[in-house]
């Protein structure tokens, strides 16, 4: 069994860029979603131009992080119980993993390349990370699993997939992990 766990495990660094550029696209479409589903605007051009004023080099880590904590509080907001995680809280070690990732060089271009796709075009992006995954349907809260699926092809897109049918229909959804009651 666990041989099995472990050919079903994806390449860290594949799966942290994967949970940047997940984390990237959702963060942009809630903010610019009718009706918002927060009100940070960090990702947008203008506010990019002031973060590269006030942090030239890292100014898209910071538009990144602005969008994820307003996210974040959004979404732990229906979720009342700990234990569950969720694309903007993740296990304290992963999130320290996408931070670090953050700082190197691949992380910044990935942060570049995000920032490049037309608003018009993010959606479609963030359908292509989902990889024709099913999404499981629903609105507010969506359970999506086991946080112990985390690091496995198919977690990362199953949340993607959720999030493209909100964002398509309209509405607020939150996809979901649940955390081990070990």
């Amino acid at each position: 069994m666990e041989a099995l766990q472990h050919l079903e495990a994806i390449n860290m660094a594949e799966w942290i860029k994967q949970i940047v550029q997940a984390r990237w696209l959702v963060a942009s479409l809630g903010e610019h979603a009718n009706p918002p589903w927060w009100r940070s605007q960090a990702t947008a051009p203008v506010s990019i131009g002031i973060l590269e004023r006030l942090y030239p080099r890292t100014a898209l880590v910071a538009s990144l992080e602005i969008a994820s904590r307003a996210a974040c509080f959004v979404h732990d907001a229906p979720l009342a119980r700990t234990g569950q995680y969720h694309l903007f809280r993740l296990p304290v070690a992963d999130d320290l993993a996408v931070r670090e990732w953050l700082r190197q060089p691949a992380g910044i271009k990935t942060l570049q390349q995000l920032a490049a796709v037309a608003p018009e075009d993010r959606l479609a992006s963030l359908a292509a990370l989902a990889d024709r995954e099913a999404a499981p349907n629903g609105q507010g809260p969506v359970n999506c699993g086991s946080i112990t699926t985390l690091h496995r092809k198919g977690t990362i897109q199953k949340l993607c997939a959720v999030y493209v049918t909100a964002f398509s229909r309209g509405y607020l959804v939150v996809p979901y992990l649940e955390g081990t009651t070990e």
